[in-house]
């Protein structure tokens, strides 16, 4: 989010697990799950940006950072767009770049809106049925109601396979095959060898409709899991996989 306001040049530090843009990569890191917060005080940074998600966990590490004079923001858990929204006006308040902020949130809620229209063409007889994995067998996990993937497909005029559970439920393969989806889609190809083929080869699930269509497709998490800008790029990669002749 820092980075597409076009404040990248700010930060001074980054967990091991920031990816994107490219240039974050290259930014000091501060650990992952657990950090240092003696290097975290080294780099001498104005301000700490601290995901909701894990901010009790680390409530003692945060005090240090606060005891030597370092504002720390807890940026909410996002799990919906309105709340992206929300974490983008709260970043862009905190590095001094709230009309950017509120231009970035203008851009994102035009994308969706031009996807919701293309939409519009898809009758509710002609809406597909998505199973969307987020983690390879033998322990499948898919998006639940209450998750950014549930609502791209409502957008994009999709059923979820799984929108009767909630938040991101490990599945049995017998209640996917039960469910019989006309697609199935994987986020894991980034570290997973041919997902794809992995699923069309899966033993039971050859009258599967989406494995006896081949209609399986691969996008990267990245895209559809975190709470950021991209999920506009997301929601457009999940409706062309899905309605190519709609979204084209």
């Amino acid at each position: 989010m820092v980075y597409a306001l076009d404040s990248g040049d700010a930060i001074v530090g980054v967990t091991d697990f920031d990816n994107y843009p490219e240039e974050a990569m290259s930014k000091e890191k501060i650990g992952g799950i657990e950090f240092n917060i003696e290097k975290m005080i080294s780099l001498k940074p104005d301000l700490v940006l601290a995901p909701g998600s894990t901010a009790d966990t680390v409530k003692e590490g945060l005090q240090q950072l606060k005891d030597a004079g370092i504002t720390v923001v807890v940026v909410n858990d996002a799990q919906s767009f309105e709340e992206v929204y929300q974490s983008i006006e709260m970043i862009g308040q905190a590095i001094g770049e709230p009309e950017k902020a509120d231009e970035l949130v203008d851009s994102m809620k035009n994308s969706f809106a031009e996807l919701k229209k293309k939409a519009e063409a898809i009758k509710p007889e002609e809406q597909k049925s998505v199973f969307v994995e987020v983690s390879p067998a033998p322990e499948i996990y898919t998006a639940g109601k209450n998750t950014f993937i549930n609502e791209m497909l409502e957008l994009i005029g999709a059923k979820n396979a799984a929108g009767d559970m909630d938040g991101w439920p490990k599945v049995d393969p017998e209640a996917i095959v039960e469910r019989n989806p006309e697609v199935i889609v994987t986020t894991y190809g980034y570290y997973t060898e041919k997902p794809i083929e992995q699923v069309l080869a899966r033993s039971g699930w050859n009258n599967v409709k989406a494995v006896k269509d081949q209609q399986v497709f691969d996008l990267h998490s990245d895209l559809v899991t975190r709470s950021g800008p991209r999920l506009a790029e997301g929601a457009e990669e999940l409706a062309k996989a899905i309605y190519p002749d709609v979204f084209k």
